[in-house]
C-alpha cells in the first residue's frame, strides 16, 4: 500500500486537484515537506505536463507552510532550500509514487554545504574542491555529531571553526590557563577586529586561573570585555561553556566539560555538548541567557590589570595539591640570537659614550622587535616604554613579543579604538598619538624609551610632532630599509647615530636567515596602458588588466614549475585575490585569499593552515606585508607591480625565515614594463 496514497491526516499540508504537500516521515531537517501527485505515477518522467507544472508551482505555497511552522514553533526561517527528485532505484528512490522533496536548510547544519544535491554523490559533491583538498575557509569537522568526547575528536578543531565565523564569542570557564589562551589568542583577535564582540568570564575558584593568562587576554586589541566570578562568599565556580554567535544569524555553544587550557581543548578525554541554533533554538537560548544573567551577577567584577596584581598576590600557594590541576610551567623566555646579541652590545656602547637616540638596521626575520624588547627591559632604568608603528597589525605582534619578555607588565594599546595611556609598556599607532590633540595628554618625559618601528617612515610630518615632543632617556629607531622615499637622510632623525646594522645577506651568511632563488618572469601586462594615479597604477584598472584568466594559467604554470608546498602570494587588490583564489582550486590546488574584505578566509585559520601544509597556497593583498612571522613559507609570489622598494623588501621578507625542512627561499617575481626589477634586488642588498 502506497504510504502517499493513504497519508495520516496529520501528515497533510494542503490538497489540490493535481498535488498534495505532507510532511515528510522521516525528516532530514526540521520542516522537511514532500509534494506528491494525486494520482499515482511512478517518476517525473511518467507525470502529466498539468501535474509537472502543478508541482512546480506548488513550492511557492509549501514554501509558506514551512515558514509559518517554523515561527509557531519558535524556530529561525529556514536559510536556504534543496529542492529534489529521485526518480529510479539507481537514483536512491525507494517510494515508487513521485514525489519532490523541499528540505529546509540552515547555516551550519552541515560542515560544507557547497554542492548542494551534489552530495547524492559525497566525494563529487563540492566541484571546488579536487584531489582531496580541503576547505578553504574553514576545518572541517570529522563528522557532525553533537557530542566532542577527545582526544580522538577534541573540542578545538569544532570550536575554531565556530569562532571563525562569529560576530560574538561569549566564553565562561572556571579557569583559564595560557596554554589554552594561545590556542585561541589569534582567532579572538580576527573576531575583534572585525568589529565582533568578545565576553569572557572566568572565576577565582582555588587560583586556578593563570594570572598571566588574564593579561594575555586583556592583550588583545579593541577592548574584550573580560570579567571574573569572584568565589570568596563561598559559591563555587565550575562550568564550562562557549557560545558562538555566527555573523549570518546562526550560533553554535558548547556546554560540558573543557576549561580554557590546551589539555582540555586538545588532549584529555573530555564531553562537550554542541547545540546548533538552526536544530534547537530554544536550548540555544537558553545557554545565551543563562551566560547573560551569569555574566551580570553581582559577585562579578571586570578585570583589569590592577584585578590581576591583587589576584597574584592573593593567589594560594601548593594549589596542585588541593585542586588535582596540573601547573602549567611558564614558558621560557627567550634569548638573544648571535646578531642581536652585537647589536645589544652596540646599543650599551653608545648610550655609555652619551648618545640618546640611535638606529639599528636589521634585514627582515633578524628580530628588530626582539631586539627592542631586549634592549628596553632594564627596570629601575626603563620604566616606561612607547612602542610606535603606522599599523596595527605591527603593534598587536610587537605586544605579543614584549609579553614574552615581560610575562607580569602592564602592556596597552593607543589606538583609534583603545587607549590604555597608563600602561607600562605602551603600543602606539602613529595616526593616533601623532596628532597633537592626543600628544597633549602626555608629559615630555612620559617614557624613558621609545621605540619607532619601520623608521623609515619617521620623516612624516605626524612621526616628527611626536619626535619633537618627547624626551626620552633613550629613542631607538628600527627599519630593514634604511633608504627613505623621498630621498632624505633618516640619520638626521636619530641624531647621526648608526649604532648597528645587519644586512640581508650577512644574515644569511651567518644561517639566521633563508638562502634565496630569484626567478623573474616577464610579465604578460603592458602596464603602458594603464593610468598612472600620483604615486600608483589606477587600482580598478590594474585589476582590470591581471585579474585575467591567461595571467591566471601563466601565474598557475610558473607556480608548477618553480613553486614549494607553501606559497605566499601578493595581489594588487581584494578582487585579484579572490580571482586567483578561485582559479587555483578550481585547478585541484588548495588555496584561500586572505585580506580585509568580508569575503577573506579567516585570517589566523588560513595562516594555521599554510603553516601546517593543508593550505598550499595564500593569497593576500596588504595586510601581510609586515608585522607577520610565516617561517614555513618556501616560496614567495610578487603578482602585483610594486612600485616601492621598500614594499618589495617586506613582502619578500615573509619568505625569509628559516625553518625545519627549509633548504631556501623561491622568489617568482612578475616583472612589467613598469620597473627594472634590478632596483627591487639591489634593494635588499
Amino acid at each position: 500500500q502506497c504510504p502517499f496514497c493513504s497519508a495520516v491526516a496529520g501528515r497533510v499540508l494542503f490538497e489540490s486537484d493535481l498535488v498534495r504537500g505532507l510532511w515528510d516521515g522521516f525528516p532530514v531537517s526540521p520542516g522537511h515537506a514532500l509534494l506528491v501527485t494525486r494520482r499515482h505515477v511512478s517518476t517525473w518522467f511518467d507525470a502529466s505536463p498539468a501535474e509537472q507544472q502543478a508541482l512546480t508551482a506548488a513550492l511557492a505555497r509549501v514554501r509558506g507552510v514551512i515558514e509559518e511552522r517554523a515561527q509557531r514553533e519558535g524556530r529561525p526561517p529556514p536559510e536556504g532550500y534543496n529542492i529534489g527528485i529521485n526518480a529510479g532505484a539507481a537514483a536512491g528512490q525507494t517510494i515508487f509514487h513521485l514525489h519532490v522533496h523541499v528540505i529546509p536548510r540552515y547555516v551550519g547544519d552541515v560542515a560544507d554545504p557547497r554542492g548542494g544535491v551534489r552530495h547524492v554523490i559525497p566525494n563529487k559533491a563540492n566541484y571546488i574542491l579536487r584531489d582531496g583538498q580541503g576547505e578553504y575557509s574553514r576545518p572541517k569537522y570529522v563528522d557532525e555529531a553533537r557530542l566532542t568526547t577527545g582526544p580522538d575528536a577534541p573540542l578545538l578543531r569544532r570550536l575554531l571553526a565556530d569562532i571563525d565565523r562569529s560576530q560574538r564569542v561569549d566564553i565562561a570557564v572556571a579557569f583559564v590557563m595560557l596554554s589554552g589562551v594561545a590556542l585561541l589568542f589569534e582567532h579572538l583577535r580576527d573576531v575583534l577586529e572585525r568589529n565582533g564582540q568578545l565576553r569572557l568570564l572566568t572565576g577565582d575558584y582555588l587560583g586556578v586561573t593563570d594570572p598571566q593568562a588574564l593579561l594575555r587576554l586583556l592583550d588583545l586589541p579593541c577592548e574584550p570585555e573580560l570579567r571574573v566570578y569572584e568565589t570568596g562568599r563561598g559559591t563555587g565556580f565550575h562550568l564550562k561553556s562557549y557560545i558562538c554567535h555566527f555573523g549570518d544569524g546562526g550560533g553554535a555553544a558548547y556546554v560540558g566539560s573543557s576549561n580554557l587550557s590546551r589539555s582540555a581543548l586538545l588532549d584529555n578525554v573530555e564531553w562537550n555538548f554542541r547545540v546548533f541554533l538552526s536544530a534547537d533554538a530554544v536550548g540555544f537560548r537558553e545557554a545565551g541567557n543563562a551566560f547573560e544573567s551569569l555574566y551580570q551577577h553581582p559577585a562579578t567584577t571586570p578585570i583589569d590589570p590592577q584585578w590581576v596584581s591583587a589576584y597574584r598576590a592573593r593567589r594560594p600557594r601548593g594549589r596542585e595539591d588541593v585542586t588535582g590541576v596540573p601547573l602549567e610551567l611558564p614558558a621560557d623566555i627567550p634569548k638573544p640570537h648571535h646578531v642581536q646579541h652585537l647589536a645589544l652590545q652596540a646599543l650599551e656602547g653608545t648610550r655609555k659614550r652619551g648618545n640618546t637616540a640611535g638606529l639599528v638596521v636589521l634585514a627582515t626575520g633578524l628580530g628588530k622587535t626582539w631586539l627592542s624588547a631586549f634592549d628596553s627591559d632594564q627596570p629601575g632604568h626603563f620604566d616606561r616604554v612607547l612602542f610606535v608603528a603606522h599599523r596595527e597589525e605591527i603593534l598587536t605582534q610587537a605586544l605579543g613579543t614584549f609579553r614574552r619578555i615581560r610575562p607580569d607588565a602592564n602592556l596597552g594599546f593607543y589606538t583609534g579604538t583603545q587607549k590604555d595611556a597608563d600602561a607600562d609598556v605602551l603600543f602606539a599607532s602613529i595616526q593616533t598619538l601623532g596628532k597633537v590633540s592626543h600628544l597633549s595628554n602626555f608629559n615630555v618625559n612620559a617614557f624613558d624609551y621609545i621605540v619607532v618601528d619601520e623608521f623609515h617612515h619617521a620623516a612624516a610630518a605626524s612621526y616628527r610632532k611626536l619626535l619633537n615632543h618627547f624626551q626620552p632617556k633613550f629613542l631607538l629607531g628600527l627599519t630593514a630599509t634604511p633608504d627613505r622615499t623621498d630621498g632624505g637622510d633618516l640619520l638626521g632623525l636619530c641624531q647621526e647615530n648608526l649604532v648597528y646594522r645587519c644586512d640581508l645577506f650577512e644574515g644569511i651568511r651567518r644561517g639566521l636567515l633563508s638562502p634565496f632563488h630569484y626567478y623573474g618572469v616577464p610579465d604578460t601586462v603592458n602596464y603602458a596602458n594603464i593610468p598612472w594615479r600620483g604615486t600608483r597604477f589606477d587600482p580598478e584598472e590594474l585589476t582590470t588588466a591581471v585579474a585575467t584568466l591567461a595571467r591566471a594559467e601563466n601565474v598557475l604554470g610558473e607556480y608548477r614549475r618553480l613553486g614549494g608546498h607553501r606559497t605566499l602570494a601578493f595581489c594588487c587588490s581584494v578582487t585579484h585575490a579572490d580571482f586567483m583564489a578561485r582559479y587555483f582550486r578550481d585547478q585541484g590546488i588548495s588555496a584561500a585569499a586572505v585580506h580585509s574584505a568580508p569575503s577573506s578566509a579567516p585570517r589566523a585559520n588560513s595562516l594555521e593552515e599554510l603553516a601546517n601544509g593543508t593550505l598550499s597556497v595564500l593569497f593576500t593583498v596588504d595586510i601581510l606585508n609586515e608585522g607577520v612571522d610565516i617561517p614555513a613559507v618556501d616560496t614567495v609570489m610578487l603578482l602585483r607591480p610594486t612600485e616601492s622598494n621598500i614594499l618589495w623588501t617586506q613582502q619578500v621578507g615573509r619568505g625569509l625565515r628559516r625553518a625545519e625542512g627549509k633548504s631556501f627561499l623561491t622568489i617568482i617575481d612578475y616583472i612589467g614594463n613598469h620597473k627594472s626589477f634590478l632596483n627591487k634586488v639591489r634593494s635588499a642588498l
